[in-house]
């Protein structure tokens, strides 16, 4: 510790030398990090406006043109940084199965339509990492997010303690959904993702940390997501290891930390009726009766059934990306309360996902798409294996983030809708960024700066 004081010191000393020397260049340097953090900013309000419906697609398309700009200034240097190449390589994976997969699909309109607009995300994130490549811009993000995290608990809580939340919204059926209004139920499964950048901006106050993990364990019980409830448990279990690590803390005091936890939030639960009704609904998995089962998974295992005769019939790729509710009809058993007639179209419909990540991927894009959802999470965690511990203890809350999200054996929302897909493609590109941070472009803007 002391020689990392004398190490800044040192270059906040060598900083003011260079500025008084040379006073014209400092100022160039001092107005390009003011512009990196309008760039931070930018990413950030995507999170901001993420609860508010399609608010989003105003910064999405900035970064997406910002994208284009970028790959039409550097060119090729731009895919020599590791950073973008394995950035585009994780997009490969997913978008090249949902290309193929548009000949067979049951509706050509929406899986064409979805697989142009899907372009967006990968010069979004090409920004992205662009962006954060800029000196303290990382710190800065999670500093941001951290805040934001802390808003929506402490708002969920206060819609728990009175009922509305500080802009006066109510809860739904019981269950806490704060900023996310009275129409969508999103909170349970927004807040787990978020919830490794308040964690561990906490990371040096432990007591503070514990209560924080505490109170935000609370809200996503509920909340009311069981999906989310898994999500924060790995959450739990990862910092708990980390943790424990880090500080060579014994595994026993640990656990009983973690088991405080768990009692705090089953308490919640039990005291909760909205709560307690999704934990006793979902006990009857034990049930050992097919119907009951179907019932404690909310008649998830009506969707899955239907998704496997999905795939059974297209093996290959699929019924076509985002429409799986267009083929639904067709392995539907007679009953099924999923089936509709679409308003507009007058087409017969089902479900609109499958609600599951991997066969979600499996039904809309095939064995093919499933190969490189595999590939996909093979190729990330090679590569956290593969960076230095100090490049991963920056990157932990966003590879925290992007876990919770991808777990493959828990329930999800969609994976390929517009909204979801902004959140986890940011995500993922700011998990490239912090572990294979940008070194040719980065040090030509500075030799541009000191130049």
């Amino acid at each position: 510790m002391p020689e990392l004081q004398i190490l800044k010191q040192d270059r906040l000393a060598s900083d003011v030398r260079f500025a008084i020397k040379n006073p014209i260049c400092s100022t160039k340097l001092m107005t390009r990090s003011i512009k990196a953090q309008y760039f931070t900013w930018l990413i950030f309000s995507c999170f901001l406006l993420f609860p508010f419906k399609r608010s989003i697609e105003l910064p999405v398309l900035i970064m997406t043109i910002c994208g284009g700009v970028l790959t039409y200034k550097y060119g090729r240097r731009l895919f020599q940084e590791p950073a973008t190449r394995l950035f585009t390589l994780l997009f490969a994976c997913i978008w090249l199965p949902m290309l193929i997969s548009f000949p067979d699909s049951y509706d050509l309109k929406k899986s064409g339509s979805t697989v142009l607009v899907f372009l967006r995300y990968y010069l979004t994130g090409l920004f992205v990492i662009w962006a954060l490549s800029k000196q303290n811009q990382v710190p800065l993000l999670a500093k941001l997010l951290a805040g934001l995290t802390a808003f929506w608990v402490t708002d969920a809580l206060f819609q728990a303690a009175t009922g509305q939340n500080i802009f006066g919204w109510e809860q739904i059926s019981a269950r806490l959904n704060g900023v996310f209004g009275e129409r969508q139920l999103r909170l349970g499964n927004a807040l787990p993702v978020l919830a490794p950048f308040l964690i561990l901006a906490l990371r040096s106050k432990p007591v503070l940390m514990i209560a924080v993990t505490v109170m935000t364990g609370v809200v996503i019980i509920l909340a009311g997501s069981r999906g989310g409830w898994v999500s924060f448990g790995l959450v739990c279990v990862w910092l708990s290891i980390s943790e424990t690590r880090r500080r060579g803390i014994p595994l026993w005091k640990m656990g009983v930390v973690t088991l405080l936890i768990g009692l705090a939030g089953t308490f919640a639960a039990f005291e909760n009726p909205g709560a307690k009704q999704r934990l006793d609904q979902t006990l009857l998995l034990f049930s050992g009766d097919e119907a009951k089962i179907d019932q404690a998974l909310s008649l998830r295992w009506t969707l899955w059934k239907d998704a496997f005769a999905m795939v059974d019939a297209h093996p290959v790729n699929g019924v076509g990306v985002r429409a799986f509710r267009y083929a639904y009809p067709e392995f539907a058993q007679p009953g099924d309360p999923f089936l509709s007639i679409d308003e507009k179209s007058g087409r017969p419909t089902g479900a609109f996902y499958a609600h599951q990540i991997v066969l979600e991927v499996m039904a809309e894009t095939g064995l093919i798409g499933f190969s490189g959802l595999a590939l996909f999470y093979a190729w990330l965690v090679r590569y956290w294996c593969l960076v230095n511990p100090e490049r991963r203890i920056v990157a932990l809350p966003f590879a925290m983030a992007a876990l919770v999200w991808l777990f493959p054996f828990n329930t999800h929302p969609s994976f390929y809708t517009a909204q979801w897909s902004i959140l986890i493609w940011l995500l993922i590109a700011m998990l490239c960024a912090t572990l294979l941070p940008l070194q040719k472009i980065s040090r030509d803007n500075s030799d541009g700066v000191k130049g």
